[in-house]
Order: structure tokens, then C-alpha cells, then sequence
């Protein structure tokens, strides 16, 4: 899926603080590029929360997934007269935003990890991993273990599982809320409009 993109957009200037009106706060673009910079900073201090509060649920080598997303968070860039956009460039955090279906594109299947010391790691990366078809569960493909002469059917430990399909449910919670998002763009930009008007009367 591709970027994330978080747009910073006020439908009813009616509600604004009354500063925004008397300044035209929102047909300005210094202003827009104001509150979508603080939107940003915003997005990267969730990310980095997320990443100490979001570890691998299998334990082992961390991807620090969330520490690339904040990475990823771009400055500010103005779409239209009234409209500040700042995207998130980090591949999968759309897809864990908005959810869906998973397939494999070049591939045939898709590998998830599901022994500590896989995750990180790519199936390649192990060259005595032993690909066993699966003929009971009919949502995986195979399993690729370790083999291990002394078990009954001669698998030691699985440290991948291929399937066809993964279904993503939607997770709100990849963004702070939107009234968050608001607010923040919001103070910010009454703060700027503030210090802008009490320089012009010194």
C-alpha cells in the first residue's frame, strides 16, 4: 500500500478560534505550513511511543517497525489554498492504518515468521529450513522447519508458516485521533498568529 498521508483540513472556519478569521489564518499558507510542521512533530513523538509500547509479540530480534515509520514522517507540503498534507513514506503503515487483504505479489506465498528467531529475518537467510506441505490446515500452504531425525516425523522446531492470504483488520490506533490531530494544528497555529500580531503592534 503506499504512503499514508494525513491531511490537515478545517471544513468550518466558523468554529475556529476567532483569531484564524480576523487574520485569515487559513488562506495563509505560512500559517498552513505552521500547523502541519506541528502535525508532524505530533507524528513522530506517537511513533516513537509506539515503538517502546509495541514490541515483537514473538520476542526475539526487534524491527523497530514504528521507529522507521517516524523516520519516514515528512515535512508539510501545501495540495491546495486551504489544505497542509504531510505524509508517512514507511512502507506497511498504511496497510496497518487502514487494514485488508494481504497477497503475495511476485511470490507464491507469503512467509510469516512465527519462531522468535525468525523475526527479522527472511526465509533465505536459513539454509537448513526443510519446506513441509500442509495437508490438514487448509489456510497454510506448507511450514518451513528445521528438520530433526529424533521426532516422530522427523520436523524439529517451525519457523515459518506459508499462506496465500493474510487479513489485516484496521488499526485506528497507527494515528493519534483526528480531534487530536485538530488540536494540535489548532494551538499551534493560534500561537503563531498570536506572535505575529503582537509583533506588529511593538
Amino acid at each position: 500500500m503506499s504512503d499514508l498521508d494525513v491531511q490537515i483540513t478545517f471544513p468550518d472556519p466558523e468554529k475556529l478560534p476567532a483569531i484564524f478569521n480576523l487574520a485569515r489564518g487559513l488562506r495563509r499558507p505560512d500559517v498552513l505550513m505552521v500547523m502541519g510542521g506541528a502535525v508532524a512533530t505530533e507524528l513522530r513523538k506517537h511513533f516513537t511511543e509506539l515503538d517502546k509500547s509495541d514490541p515483537n509479540k514473538l520476542g526475539g530480534k526487534r524491527t523497530h517497525f514504528w521507529g522507521k515509520a517516524r523516520r519516514s514522517v515528512q515535512p508539510p507540503e501545501l495540495v491546495s489554498g486551504d489544505i497542509a498534507k504531510v505524509s508517512i513514506t514507511a512502507i506497511g503503515v498504511a496497510q496497518r492504518y487502514y487494514g485488508g487483504d494481504i497477497t503475495p505479489r511476485e511470490a507464491k506465498a507469503i512467509t510469516i515468521p512465527v519462531n522468535p528467531a525468525a523475526y527479522g529475518h527472511r526465509a533465505r537467510e536459513f539454509d537448513d529450513l526443510k519446506l513441509i506441505p500442509s495437508q490438514r490446515k487448509p489456510d497454510i500452504l506448507a511450514i518451513l522447519a528445521r528438520p530433526n531425525p529424533a521426532s516422530p516425523h522427523g520436523i524439529g522446531e517451525v519457523y515459518y508458516v506459508l499462506v496465500g492470504r493474510v487479513h489485516q483488520d484496521p488499526n485506528p490506533d497507527v494515528l493519534p485521533t483526528e480531534a487530536e490531530r485538530m488540536q494540535t494544528a489548532l494551538e499551534a497555529g493560534e500561537a503563531y498568529l498570536k506572535n505575529l500580531i503582537n509583533g506588529s503592534q511593538n
